[in-house]
């Protein structure tokens, strides 16, 4: 809308968020999933954000975050197992996160293991633990 704010929001690495990735092309992830919020150093002012989508189904490069949907199933409508799609790492514009969102957040030690994972399938190195 042509004049008008937009009040973008501030988010922390880990904060798991509810979000439309709309409709995409070929095996990239389309629709409405819950992500985990991989920016170290957000701020309000900045529009985009870098996302690790999350499924409920196991498969390829998908790494078991356990029941880590809980909190967001309060009528059942969600699994509460979630997998993290290590492959499907995107940035998204913050206008495409839901505003009913609660405030739900991933442990260090899933953090962690993201970390690992990701580095894993990005880089060739093959001690990939981080210290």
């Amino acid at each position: 809308m042509k004049g008008s704010v937009v009040v973008l929001i501030s988010l922390l690495r880990g904060e798991i968020i509810r979000v439309d990735f709309g409709i995409n092309i070929g095996s990239e992830l389309s629709n409405t999933h819950f992500a985990v919020v991989l920016n170290d150093d957000d701020n309000s002012s900045v529009d985009n954000i870098t996302v690790l989508p999350l499924t409920s189904k196991p498969g390829y490069k998908r790494l078991d975050v356990g029941n880590i949907l809980k909190p967001f199933n309060k009528n059942g409508k969600y699994s509460n197992k979630g997998y993290a799609l290590i492959t499907q790492i995107t940035t998204i514009s913050k206008k495409k996160i839901f505003k009913d969102n609660i405030k739900c957040y991933c442990s260090d030690k899933i953090l962690e293991e993201i970390d690992n994972e990701i580095i894993k399938f990005l880089t060739k190195k093959l001690d990939t633990t981080i210290k």
